[in-house]
C-alpha cells in the first residue's frame, strides 16, 4: 500500500492506508480490509470513529482521521470534496459509519449495515462449500440441530405448564424453526441463533397472569403485545439506538457469557440429579426400588459419557493416531456421534426405561377451544373470540395497556440480541465480515415478533450459548506460544456463512414429522450435550480465568496473562470479586421462583455498564486507570 504522503494511485488505497495505520484492530469491527475492498470505497474503514470506552478513564481523546488536503490534485481532491463538506458539518458519510456508531440521521446506522453486508451476501452462501468448508458446515448443522431441539422441547413443556397449554412444545419448535429460517436469509449476523430463553419464559408467565386476573383472552392480547414490541424494536433500529451498546465493555460481556454457561452446566447436572429424586423408591425396600436405581445409574452414565466422549472427540486432532482426515471427521462430528452412540446403548437397555425426549404426535396447536376439546386455529384473531376462549376480548384500554409489557419485552430483545452479537463479533474470534446490529433488530421487529403474535407462538430472542456453540463449531483454532512462553489457543478462521443457520432450523421444522425417531433419544444424553456446550463456552472468558487464580496461592505460579503481568495482585483479585458479585446477583435473579421478580433480570444487565463506571470511581484508590484498562480492555 502507498504511504500517506503519496497522492498517486488508487484513492481508496490511500484512504484505507491512513486509517489502518491510525487504528489497528477495533474490538467491534475487525473486517475493515475485506469489506472495504468489496465496496471499493473508503467506507467501512470508518470503524475507527467509535468512541473509546476508556477515553474518560485514561484521560485520552478518541483519535480522529486526518482529512485528505484540498490541495491534492486530480482525482483525490474530487473524491474527497463531498465527504470533506459533510465532515465540516459534523456528519460522516453513511458508508464510513462503524457498526456501533451514531449516524446523526434517520436510519443512518441501518443504511450503513446494508452497505456493509449486501456486497457479501453471495459469499455468505457460497463460503459454506468452498475452501474445504463443507465438512465443518454439515457437522455444525448436525450438532446444532440437537443443541436447538432439546431447549425447544424443554421450554415448550415449561410454556405449557405456565400458561395452561395456551403455548406448548409444538408452538416452541415452530417458533424456533420459523425465526431461524427468516433470520438466515435476512439478518446481518447469521452466526447468531434465535430461540426460546429463560427470561422470555418469565415474561410470558407474568403477562399470562395479568391476562387471567383481568379475564382477557391471553393469545389475543399477545398479538397486541407483539405489535407494540415490533414497533418499539423498529424504532430502535431506525434511530441507531443499538449504538448505545458501545458502552458495554468486556466487564458486561463476560458476566453475561459466564452466566449463560453456568445456567447450561447447572441445568445439565440438575437433569441427572432429578433421576434420583423423581422416584421416591430409589433408596427404599419397595420391589420397584432396584429398577429405579438402575434407571438413575444408567441415566447418569449415559449423560456423563456423552459429555466425556464429545470432549475427547474435540481434542482428537491433537493426537497422532489415524490419518488427518479421520481426526478431522471425529472432531467435527464428535457431538453427533456421541448422541447416536449413547442413544443406541440406551435402546439396548430399553427395559430400564430411562426418560426420553417428548415430542408431539400431531402438528396441531396445543390450546383447545373452550368447552369443545378441539384444537384452536393457527391464526389468532387480535380482537379475540369470547366463544372460543371463554374470556373477554381485549378492549381499547387494554390494547394500549399492553404497550407497557411490550416495552419490557422489547428491552429484553434488545439486550439479548445485541449482547450476544457483541460476544460473537469480538476481536478474539477473528471474524472477517462486520456486524449489522441495526439490521438484525429490524428483522426481528418486522418479521419475527408479528408472526409469533399472530400465530400464537412464543417469542424468540438471541440464545447466547447456542449462538456461541454455533460459532465455535465453525472455528479453526491453533495453539501458539505467547511472549511469556505459555501455550495459547487462537482462532485462525471462522466459516462465516448462512447455510448452517438455514439447515439447522429447516431440520427443526422437519423434526415435527420425525417424532417416532427422536423420542428414542434419552434426555440425559442431551443433558450431556448441554454440559459440553456450557463448558466449551468458558475458555477465553477472562473472569473464568481470574477465578482460577484464587486457587493458586503462590503468585509466582500464576499463568502469565497480560493482565496478570500489568496489574498488582490486590486490585486484580478485587476486580474479580466485584465482577463475580454482579454475576452472583444475576444468577440469583434467574432462580427466584416469583416471575414478577425474575423479570428484573434484563434490566439489571442494562445497568451493568453504569455499575462498572460508578464503582471504580467510588474507590479510586483501589484501581488505577491503567489497572482498569488492562483488566477491561
Amino acid at each position: 500500500l502507498p504511504s500517506k504522503e503519496r497522492t498517486a494511485g488508487n484513492v481508496t488505497q490511500v484512504h484505507i492506508m491512513s486509517k489502518r495505520e491510525e487504528y489497528p484492530g477495533d474490538d467491534n469491527y475487525s473486517s475493515v480490509n475485506h469489506v472495504a475492498d468489496a465496496l471499493e470505497t473508503p467506507a467501512t474503514a470508518g470503524h475507527d470513529a467509535e468512541a473509546d470506552p476508556f477515553a474518560e478513564e485514561t484521560g485520552s481523546e478518541p483519535k480522529s482521521v486526518p482529512e485528505t488536503p484540498d490541495q491534492e490534485s486530480g482525482m483525490v481532491g474530487a473524491a474527497t470534496k463531498s465527504s470533506g463538506a459533510k465532515r465540516r458539518k459534523g456528519k460522516k458519510p453513511i458508508s464510513e459509519l462503524a457498526p456501533l456508531e451514531f449516524s446523526g440521521r434517520f436510519a443512518g446506522g441501518l443504511r450503513a449495515d446494508l452497505l456493509r453486508r449486501v456486497p457479501l451476501y453471495v459469499s455468505d452462501w457460497t463460503e459454506a462449500f468452498t475452501g474445504g468448508n463443507c465438512m465443518k458446515t454439515t457437522a455444525s448443522i448436525c450438532f446444532l440441530f440437537f443443541a436447538c431441539l432439546s431447549p425447544a422441547v424443554t421450554f415448550g413443556a415449561a410454556f405449557a405448564d405456565a400458561t395452561d397449554n395456551q403455548l406448548g412444545v409444538i408452538e416452541t419448535i415452530i417458533s424456533s424453526g420459523m425465526s431461524g429460517v427468516i433470520y438466515s436469509f435476512l439478518s446481518g449476523q447469521p452466526l447468531c441463533i434465535l430461540g426460546a430463553t429463560g427470561p422470555e419464559l418469565a415474561f410470558t408467565v407474568v403477562f399470562y397472569e395479568i391476562c387471567q386476573s383481568m379475564e382477557v383472552d391471553f393469545l389475543a392480547a399477545r398479538v397486541w403485545q407483539a405489535l407494540w414490541c415490533s414497533l418499539f424494536t423498529i424504532l430502535v433500529a431506525l434511530f441507531d439506538l443499538s449504538a448505545c451498546m458501545k458502552v458495554c465493555t468486556r466487564f458486561t460481556e463476560e458476566i453475561f457469557s459466564f452466566l449463560i454457561s453456568i445456567i447450561f452446566i447447572v441445568g445439565a447436572f440438575t437433569t441427572l440429579i432429578k433421576l434420583y429424586l423423581a422416584d421416591p423408591d430409589v433408596e427404599g425396600d419397595d420391589p420397584a426400588a432396584p429398577a429405579n436405581r438402575a434407571k438413575a445409574f444408567l441415566g447418569t452414565l449415559l449423560g456423563l459419557f456423552t459429555y466425556f466422549t464429545a470432549m475427547w472427540c474435540r481434542a482428537f486432532p491433537k493426537r497422532n493416531e489415524t490419518t488427518p482426515l479421520v481426526r478431522k471427521l471425529v472432531a467435527n462430528y464428535g457431538v453427533t456421534l456421541s448422541i447416536l452412540l449413547y442413544s443406541g446403548i440406551n435402546y439396548g437397555f430399553r427395559d430400564v426405561d430411562v426418560p426420553c425426549l417428548d415430542m408431539p404426535d400431531e402438528i396441531v396447536p396445543t390450546a383447545t377451544l373452550n368447552g369443545t376439546g378441539e384444537s384452536r386455529g393457527w391464526f389468532v384473531n387480535p380482537f379475540g373470540d369470547e366463544t372460543a376462549s371463554g374470556y373477554d376480548t381485549p378492549g381499547v384500554g387494554f390494547i394500549f395497556f399492553t404497550a407497557v409489557p411490550a416495552l419490557r419485552l422489547a428491552v429484553l430483545g434488545y439486550l439479548d440480541q445485541n449482547l450476544t452479537t457483541l460476544l460473537i463479533n469480538r476481536k478474539d474470534h477473528n471474524l472477517k465480515k462486520g456486524g449489522a446490529y441495526h439490521l438484525d433488530l429490524l428483522v426481528c421487529g418486522i418479521f419475527v415478533y408479528p408472526i409469533c403474535g399472530f400465530f400464537g407462538l412464543p417469542f424468540t430472542h438471541a440464545a447466547t450459548v447456542r449462538s456461541m456453540s454455533h460459532l465455535m463449531s465453525l472455528m479453526t483454532r491453533e495453539d501458539s506460544k505467547n511472549e511469556h512462553g505459555q501455550t495459547v489457543s487462537k482462532v485462525t478462521n471462522v466459516v462465516e456463512q448462512r447455510v448452517t443457520h438455514l439447515g439447522i432450523h429447516c431440520l427443526l421444522l422437519a423434526a415435527l414429522g420425525l417424532s417416532a425417531v427422536l423420542t428414542k433419544i434419552p434426555k440425559v444424553v442431551l443433558a450431556g450435550v448441554f454440559l459440553y456446550m456450557g463448558v466449551t463456552a468458558l475458555p477465553g472468558v477472562q473472569l473464568y480465568e481470574r477465578l482460577w487464580l484464587w486457587l493458586i496461592w503462590d503468585p509466582k505460579k500464576y499463568p502469565q496473562y497480560d493482565y496478570v503481568t500489568q496489574v498488582a495482585r490486590k486490585p486484580l483479585h478485587l476486580f474479580t470479586l466485584f465482577q463475580f458479585s454482579c454475576l452472583a446477583v444475576l444468577y440469583a435473579l434467574t432462580k427466584v421462583p416469583n416471575p414478577y421478580i425474575s423479570v428484573i433480570f434484563p434490566f439489571f444487565i442494562a445497568f451493568l455498564p453504569l455499575i462498572r463506571k460508578l464503582v471504580p470511581k467510588c474507590f479510586p484508590s483501589v484501581w488505577s486507570k491503567e489497572d482498569l484498562k488492562a483488566l477491561d480492555k
